[in-house]
């Protein structure tokens, strides 16, 4: 057990050296993403603050430091505008959905704001349908026209958590694998060594399991 601790270790700092450098930039991403919202949210570009709203929220970690301050913007733009310019508000809210959807794996981020988009968001796109003149959203249709928004919101979205199992060990499993090919399989010479092609199978291995996953998803 020492002597396979002793060969693995590097392998297993050079892994951890890799999510770590992916979560420092998913949270600097995140935090310059948030800086330019609120910049241009101050400057009254409001459509432009959403949009770098969104980015922060989808740069998401479970640390992430300004997840819940950027979904709180996008839910007072959407609240403030919901009757003036209601096609702001669907903007900012929907927005919103979609990028905690997309921070969705093993569970779903601020599944409460999910559900709130959700059930404001169809009445709002009547609203917008009817500012465009759209015969749908005026008299007996509307009825009709608001069930099919509610419908099509309802429909699932997303992966469910065994996917997002899957791609996350297919991912961890690739690149391991890599790892443990180039430390394994190539000598001090540089020559490569027959062992190295095991680890190189697990690589693949690894890849098919996260592009099947990712294909399901």
């Amino acid at each position: 057990m020492t002597k396979l601790w002793t060969r693995g270790w590097p392998a297993l700092a050079a892994l951890c050296v890799v999510l770590a450098s992916l979560g420092v930039r998913a949270t600097v991403e995140q935090r310059e993403a948030y800086a330019r919202a609120v910049a241009y949210e101050h400057q009254g570009d409001l459509w432009r603050a959403v949009d770098e709203y969104r980015w922060a929220i989808r740069w998401y970690t479970p640390w992430g430091p300004d997840l819940d301050d950027a979904a709180q913007a996008l839910v007072e733009i959407g609240q403030r505008h919901a009757q003036q310019d209601p096609e702001l508000a669907v903007q900012a809210l929907d927005n919103l959905r979609s990028g905690l959807i997309a921070g969705r794996s093993l569970w779903q981020p601020r599944a409460d704001l999910v559900a709130q988009c959700t059930a404001q968001l169809p009445a709002l796109l009547v609203r917008v349908a009817d500012r465009r003149g759209d015969p749908r959203a005026v008299g007996p249709a509307k009825a009709k026209l608001l069930a099919q928004f509610e419908a099509a919101y309802a429909r699932p979205v997303g992966v469910g958590p065994l996917t997002s199992a899957a791609v996350a060990l297919g991912f961890v499993v690739w690149l391991g694998g890599i790892v443990l090919a180039v430390r394994r399989g190539v000598a001090g010479d540089g020559r490569w060594q027959p062992a190295g092609w095991r680890y190189l199978g697990v690589a693949v291995l690894g890849f098919a399991v996260w592009a099947a996953a990712m294909a399901m998803g």
